[in-house]
């Protein structure tokens, strides 16, 4: 079994286990030892425009994604856990302009030059780099970031 699938199956589980307990808790901070590096990445992206396509490739179940929606852009958070897809719809699908689906960043079922931004915080090590970065460069549009 290849790494992608043990996360995917983590993933799952421990959506899972929020899923049965009936908690769908908008999670807006990255754990404390986690706050430099997501501080600048945040940063990074302030301003940029409500028109502003950002895909988000290995979301989770959101945990940094309602720091991006309050951004006002059209986000489309993407996750290859199926249940971690379903806890970000349940959390954010009241906000104009939001998407999630289930996505393996190796094969991002996306159009060429769809998006504007993509970014991820602490998951492209789940993918084969050279692959992941042929897709993110094939559905960023040309000058994006």
């Amino acid at each position: 079994m290849i790494d992608k699938d043990i996360e995917m199956r983590r993933y799952d589980n421990r959506a899972k286990l929020l899923i049965n307990a009936n908690k769908f808790d908008r999670v807006d901070e990255a754990p404390m030892y986690l706050n430099v590096p997501f501080e600048y990445y945040f940063k990074f992206l302030e301003g940029k425009g409500n028109q502003f396509k950002l895909l988000e490739i290995g979301a989770g179940m959101g945990e940094n994604t309602g720091p991006l929606i309050d951004m006002s852009y059209k986000v489309c958070s993407t996750d290859i856990s199926p249940k971690s897809v379903e806890i970000m719809k349940k959390n954010f699908s009241n906000y104009e302009g939001f998407s999630a689906q289930i996505a393996d960043m190796e094969k991002l079922p996306f159009t060429n030059e769809s998006f504007d931004v993509v970014c991820s915080a602490g998951s492209l090590s789940y993918g084969d780099n050279a692959v992941v970065m042929n897709e993110i460069y094939r559905v960023l549009k040309q000058g994006g970031g």
